[in-house]
């Protein structure tokens, strides 16, 4: 791990983790990108100088997207008006610009990102012996750079950062809020075992945070997001396992105030494995559990898929599709 030498100005430790593959290169900002997601859609990431919109614009565009995602999962139980404009005030303090030029993306995509105010985030990270022996450990740089990046965001947003949940250790985060805090969360464990995927999903996420919450007395405060890295597929379950669990626990969220949209799934692949990449494309195109889901190939993979388009894919936009990819419905034909 290496230090940058230049902070972020809310003070969270600028870290980057040398040999992650999604550790992004220097940035040339003459160079204008752009692209179609769907049909209907432009996006460009920031240029230097580029024009911004006035402070009213961002709240616009913000306010349009947070009510299309709560309109297409049926969050109003979540937002009232009273708590919905208490989400909109604290984001009128976000500079979206900043955002842009941090994470090298368009504006636009950077009022896609602030739909994760709406959300508690959960990741289950895979902790499995191949994480450390496959690729010289490089999965495990992978996984930090995304937990730093996406807790550094979210932090944003929410001040109670994220949660991070592991497939065999009991190490659990809770208010991971910069890079600081995945450094020295990740040295607490150790990679080592299977991969039950969906046994333990389900046990240590699915249970206590998303139903456990759903049936208590004491209201849920916010729809779950899941997003599940992992570097293969599962070992010591049925490979259906996963889709089980996900499945009724959406049914079961159908008998709670709540409803099914109370819990949103993401499952990105972090390496190069063949057979997990098979996997969860298997899973984005099951009858079942398919609509429910979105799984994110591994950067490389999506990146030559763009590339054969000629689009140019950057580390940033790869994590914009894996933060909201489950969430925005504007995402859903972004890698078809």
């Amino acid at each position: 791990m290496r230090k940058e030498k230049d902070d972020h100005k809310d003070g969270s430790p600028s870290l980057a983790y040398q040999g992650s593959r999604l550790e992004p290169p220097t940035v040339k900002f003459n160079e204008q990108h752009s692209f179609t997601a769907g049909s209907s859609r432009q996006w460009t990431p920031f240029m230097q100088g580029l024009s911004m919109p006035q402070s009213s614009k961002d709240m616009n565009a913000v306010d349009k997207k947070l009510r299309t995602i709560i309109q297409a999962h049926k969050l109003q139980r979540f937002y009232d008006p009273p708590k919905y404009q208490a989400v909109l005030q604290k984001l009128s303090s976000i500079q979206f610009s900043d955002i842009a030029a941090r994470w090298r993306i368009g504006r636009d995509l950077a009022y896609d990102l602030a739909s994760l105010a709406l959300y508690d985030i959960v990741f289950f990270c895979d902790d499995s012996g191949s994480m450390l022996f496959e690729e010289n450990g490089k999965r495990i740089d992978d996984l930090k750079f995304i937990l730093s990046k996406v807790s550094d965001i979210a932090t944003l947003f929410d001040d109670d950062g994220i949660s991070v949940r592991f497939i065999n250790s009991n190490v659990t985060g809770d208010g991971i809020r910069n890079a600081r805090d995945v450094q020295k969360l990740i040295s607490q464990v150790r990679f080592s075992g299977n991969t039950p995927l969906g046994t333990n999903f389900d046990r240590k996420v699915i249970q206590p945070l998303i139903l456990g919450k759903a049936r208590s007395k004491v209201a849920m405060a916010k729809p779950v997001l899941a997003i599940l890295i992992t570097d293969g597929e599962p070992v010591g379950e049925s490979s259906d396992k996963i889709i089980q669990v996900i499945k009724e626990a959406k049914n079961s969220l159908e008998s709670t105030p709540y409803g099914s949209g109370a819990f949103a799934v993401q499952i990105a692949q972090v390496g190069r494995d063949a057979k997990t990449q098979k996997f969860l494309e298997s899973l984005d195109k099951d009858p079942t559990v398919g609509g429910m889901v979105d799984c994110t190939s591994y950067y490389e993979m999506e990146e030559e898929e763009f590339a054969r388009n000629g689009v140019p894919l950057t580390p940033e936009l790869w994590l914009v599709k894996l933060c909201v990819g489950a969430i925005d419905p504007e995402y859903d034909a972004i890698d078809e």
